[in-house]
């Protein structure tokens, strides 16, 4: 997935322009400023969308990561043996479980440990690689960060008690059946829900 999220708005790219769109914005513009003082701009755009164009995925991600803060995380998609999917409920919002690299772990022992420590659920196994997702917020010093959040969908065997950690504010987690309600998903984040919907299409 090459999305990029901010808040409830989504950052696409376009190598060529077919339609014009009310909020499209050059990539060569984009270059110009400040990439700060624009993405403070597309926080007061009306529409939900903006558009990158004369830039493909990889471009306009490789042009944030070296403008802003650059984090990396790492989580999963766990399915227990009935197929249901792990989510957690954290600042309001429904997620799945991940979190930041320690100790100069890798990215699916990264991936692992969260699941686990979040959850309270052990016998993981990573299955296969997903896309990644990105999204861009603010840092508690009011500075931009992009982070790339690595997820690996995962199998677990023992599923059946979960136990949530609360020290990382996690209030509520659940195994939800396939598909996903729409009542979840709207009140997840944009990236968790386009992983989401993209893993559930991928199976059909």
């Amino acid at each position: 997935m090459a999305n990029i999220y901010i808040g409830k708005k989504t950052i696409i790219s376009s190598d060529s322009v077919d339609l014009p769109y009310s909020a499209d914005i050059p990539f060569e513009d984009l270059k110009k400023g400040n990439p700060e003082n624009w993405l403070k701009n597309i926080e007061k755009i009306n529409e939900s969308t903006v558009r990158i164009t004369g830039a493909d995925d990889k471009t306009l991600q490789d042009y944030f990561s070296k403008h802003l803060n650059y984090l990396e995380a790492a989580g999963g998609l766990v399915q227990n043996p009935r197929h249901q999917i792990l989510f957690i409920f954290r600042h309001q919002k429904w997620d799945l479980p991940k979190g930041k690299p320690e100790n100069k772990e890798t990215l699916e022992q990264t991936a692992l440990r969260e699941v686990e420590e979040e959850c309270g659920i052990s016998g993981l196994t990573i299955l296969k690689l997903l896309p990644s997702t990105w999204h861009i917020y603010k840092l508690n010093n009011q500075e931009y960060a992009i982070k790339r959040s690595y997820w690996y969908h995962m199998s677990s065997k023992n599923w059946e008690k979960i136990k949530v950690q609360i020290e990382e504010d996690i209030t509520d987690a659940r195994w939800l059946d396939i598909p996903i309600s729409d009542k979840i998903l709207d009140n997840a984040f944009l990236s968790i829900k386009e992983l989401v919907l993209e893993f559930q299409q991928n199976l059909m």
